[in-house]
C-alpha cells in the first residue's frame, strides 16, 4: 500500500514538471541569444553593385536611420583579377600671385586719368579701369591711394597754378607738400567682344570679352617714368550670361589684366623710399603729412632732414633725384589726428620748418 502511494506521488510529480515546462517554453536558454527577426525591406527598385549582393528596397527616413545603429556591411569576395585604381590627388587651388602684407610704412599714389583707346568711345572704361585698381591697391594694405580731384585742390589751395596734374611740376610739388611716392596713368586699348545666344532655343545673351591695361608709374619726386606695366587677358574666364552681360565680361576681362600687372607694380613701388614732410609747426607740436592711414604709429621715431638738392644729368638734363640733405634732428610721434595726419614732439635737434623730409629710422 506504500508502495502505491509513492508511485502515485511520483506520477503527480511528472505531470507538474511537464506542465510547467510547456509554460516556460518561450524563455531562452542561458547562453543562447534570441534570434532578430529580419525586417524586410519596403518595396524599391532593384539595384546591383559589382562585388556585392543585389538589393532592393528603398531608403528609410531621417527619423528610423538616426534611431537604428549602423549594420556592419559584410565584406565582398576579391576577384581573382581585381584592377587596383589609383586615387585622384587633389588639385592645386590657385589664385592671382600678389605678394604678402609687409608690415612698415605705405606709399601714396595718385591715380591720374586713364585714357579709353578703344573703339567703345561712350563707355566710361577709363574710369572703370582706375576704380578697379584703387579697390585693388587698397586691398593689400601697402598702398593709400589718392584720387586726381583731392590732389588738385590741395594745391590750388596752397596757391600753386598748374595745366594738368600730370605736368612734372605739379608731381614735384604734390611730392614735397603732401608727401605723395607716385603717380599712376595709363590707357585701355584692345578690348574685344564676343556674344551669342546660349544656345537655338534660348534668348538668354552670352558675352565673352578681351582687354590690354598699360599703367605708367611715375616717380612723383621727379616728375620720371619708372615703368610701364601691360596686363593683358585671356578670353577664357570672363563668360557672363543674361542681362548687361556685355559690360560685365568687359569689366572682368579689365579686372584679369590689373591682376596681371598688380605684383610688378607693387615691387616697383617698394623700391621708392617712404618720405613724408613737415606741414606746420606750432611751438613744440610738429605736424605732419602722414598719420594713421600712412602705417605711423604714437611712439615712432622718425628724422628730420633738409630737403637736399635734385641732380641733372647733363646730357639728357633728366632727373638724377635728390642727394640726402642734412640731418636735422629727430622727432617722436605722440599723437594721430583726421584721416592720415600725426603730431610728433622733438627729441634731438633744432632748426626743423615747413617742407623739411621726414624719413623713418628703419633702415
Amino acid at each position: 500500500m506504500i508502495r502505491g502511494r509513492k508511485n502515485t506521488i511520483v506520477v503527480c510529480i511528472f505531470i507538474i514538471a511537464l506542465f510547467f515546462l510547456s509554460s516556460c517554453s518561450n524563455i531562452p536558454l542561458i547562453g543562447k541569444k534570441k534570434e532578430e527577426k529580419v525586417e524586410k525591406l519596403p518595396p524599391g527598385k532593384t539595384v546591383t553593385v559589382e562585388g556585392m549582393e543585389t538589393v532592393k528596397g528603398v531608403n528609410p527616413s531621417k527619423s528610423e536611420t538616426s534611431s537604428k545603429k549602423p549594420s556592419t556591411p559584410k565584406t565582398p569576395a576579391k576577384k581573382e583579377t581585381e584592377t587596383k585604381v589609383a586615387s585622384t590627388p587633389a588639385r592645386p587651388l590657385y589664385s592671382p600671385s600678389i605678394p604678402f602684407f609687409q608690415m612698415g610704412f605705405k606709399r601714396k599714389v595718385a591715380l591720374l586719368d586713364f585714357e579709353n583707346n578703344t573703339t567703345y568711345k561712350d563707355e566710361k572704361i577709363g574710369e572703370a579701369v582706375a576704380k578697379k585698381l584703387s579697390d585693388k591697391l587698397d586691398a593689400t594694405q601697402r598702398v593709400v591711394t589718392l584720387d586726381k580731384t583731392v590732389v588738385s585742390e590741395m594745391l590750388n589751395r596752397e596757391g600753386f597754378k598748374f595745366e594738368r596734374l600730370s605736368d612734372r611740376s605739379a608731381m614735384k610739388r604734390a611730392h614735397q607738400t603732401l608727401g605723395i611716392q607716385a603717380f599712376a596713368l595709363g590707357m585701355v586699348t584692345d578690348v574685344s567682344l564676343l556674344s551669342s545666344k546660349a544656345s537655338e532655343t534660348s534668348e538668354e545673351e552670352v558675352a565673352f570679352a578681351t582687354s590690354k591695361v598699360e599703367i605708367r608709374l611715375i616717380d612723383a619726386s621727379t616728375g620720371n617714368l619708372l615703368k610701364t606695366f601691360i596686363g593683358r587677358s585671356p578670353i577664357f574666364g570672363t563668360k557672363e550670361t543674361g542681362e548687361y552681360s556685355k559690360g560685365k565680361a568687359v569689366l572682368k576681362a579689365i579686372e584679369f589684366g590689373l591682376d596681371d600687372i598688380l605684383e610688378g607694380f607693387l615691387r616697383q613701388l617698394d623700391l621708392l623710399d617712404w618720405t613724408t614732410t613737415i606741414a606746420k609747426i606750432e611751438g613744440e607740436n610738429i605736424y605732419l603729412n602722414a598719420g594713421k592711414l600712412s602705417g605711423v604709429r604714437i611712439g615712432d621715431t622718425l628724422e628730420v632732414f633738409e630737403p637736399g638738392k635734385e641732380i641733372f644729368h647733363p646730357t639728357t638734363t633728366l632727373s638724377l633725384g635728390w642727394t640726402t640733405g642734412k640731418l636735422k634732428g629727430a622727432i617722436k610721434v605722440t599723437n594721430l589726428f583726421g584721416v592720415d595726419a600725426a603730431v610728433g614732439q622733438v627729441v634731438q635737434g633744432a632748426g626743423f620748418s615747413s617742407n623739411d623730409v621726414v624719413k623713418s629710422t628703419v633702415k
